[in-house]
């Protein structure tokens, strides 16, 4: 099994980045819902709800049992006073699946200090699928 962790934004085709190739929302979701990885959102919020994954509310609630560690949510912006930085909420999911295979990190922010983390820019993950160097299974798409 592995752990893959995006980000949304210059990432997934939902906003993709203005002169890269991003990563198809049609595998994320594909890898979420057809094979025993681990697909979790740790960058924008957004992609919790767009591909049906769980994000970092759903990893500190499995962690700790609840999210009183965020603090209060401020109504107006939805956000919460305490959000972990995208290395902690890496660190988060490793915690929650110690026995995985790989750890694969795909967002638009270089996270390649994390360690047990392998980070990858969207365009250049698409490429390392294509050329078979990731041990993921591309899913099928049809052809226009």
């Amino acid at each position: 099994m592995i752990v893959l962790a995006f980000d949304r934004d210059w990432t997934v085709d939902l906003n993709p980045h203005p002169m890269y190739e991003a990563v198809p929302l049609t595998y994320v979701e594909y890898w979420n819902e057809q094979t025993d990885h681990e697909v979790w959102a740790t960058g924008n919020q957004l992609l919790v709800d767009e591909a049906e994954i769980p994000g970092t509310l759903e990893s500190v609630r499995r962690l700790q049992g609840d999210i009183s560690a965020f603090g209060e949510k401020d109504e107006e912006t939805g956000r919460y006073e305490n959000w972990p930085l995208r290395e902690t909420r890496l660190k988060i999911l490793e915690r929650l699946f110690p026995d995985a295979d790989d750890y694969i990190v795909i967002d638009d922010l270089d996270l390649s200090h994390v360690n047990n983390w392998n980070h990858y820019y969207a365009w250049d993950f698409m490429e390392a699928l294509r050329d078979g160097e990731l041990n993921l299974e591309m899913p099928t798409v049809p052809t226009q």
